[in-house]
């Protein structure tokens, strides 16, 4: 049986998802608000890069389509309305930037962009459980701090489905190997970036 693009991409990265799901932890009742703030701006640190080198890999023709996904903007308005609640100052661009070498997945084709897209739109999936769950703990309110999560909100469904459809029409199937192996690697090292600094003091980004 000939499995499609999309069928293969969940299969293959289901340990790898469920690990990063695992690590994060984001539906517990115990997660605190520095805590939030800190896995924000480490997402941040994160996304703003690996966008601009998918956006770089895309066509002209899918320019469009990329760019209404970029969500670095998302992050840096929750991480900024968050320490306006605290009434601290917020400079998501002074943040630690993954780098592109050593910390983002390694693309080499459509295939390996859309592999690596297909874990940050899936996101926003489990996202729509994970944004009302932290606004409710962290006592947020309305559209403050969680628009990341809360993603393309009544449009999440139509949009994941439009990613779907438009991977499956512009990769070709010799490059499926190559789309799968961007997605895990996306999950690990997506998973490195995040996890290490919550494991250890922060200590960047406190200078003014």
């Amino acid at each position: 049986m000939q499995h499609t693009l999309l069928s293969r991409l969940k299969n293959d990265t289901a340990v790898c998802h469920t690990r990063l799901e695992n690590a994060l932890d984001l539906m517990r009742d115990d997660l605190q608000r520095d805590e939030y703030i800190a896995l924000l701006q480490r997402f941040y640190g994160y996304v703003a890069p690996w966008e601009d080198a998918i956006g770089a890999c895309m066509p002209a023709s899918l320019r469009a389509f990329f760019d209404e996904r970029r969500k670095a903007p998302l992050l840096a308005a929750d991480i900024a309305d968050l320490a306006a609640l605290s009434g601290e100052r917020a400079a998501p661009d002074a943040l630690p930037h993954a780098d592109a070498l050593a910390d983002l997945p390694r693309i080499s084709d459509i295939g390996g962009a859309f592999g690596s897209m297909y874990v940050m739109e899936g996101s926003t999936l489990g996202g729509r459980f994970i944004a009302p769950h932290v606004a409710r703990l962290l006592d947020l309110p309305p559209v403050i701090g969680n628009t990341y999560f809360d993603g393309y909100g009544a449009r999440t469904g139509s949009m994941w489905n439009a990613f779907r459809e438009t991977a499956a029409a512009t990769v070709p199937e010799a490059q499926y190997d190559s789309a799968v192996s961007a997605a895990i690697d996306t999950f690990e090292t997506l998973q490195a970036w995040l996890c290490s600094s919550l494991e250890t003091p922060a200590t960047s980004g406190a200078a003014a």
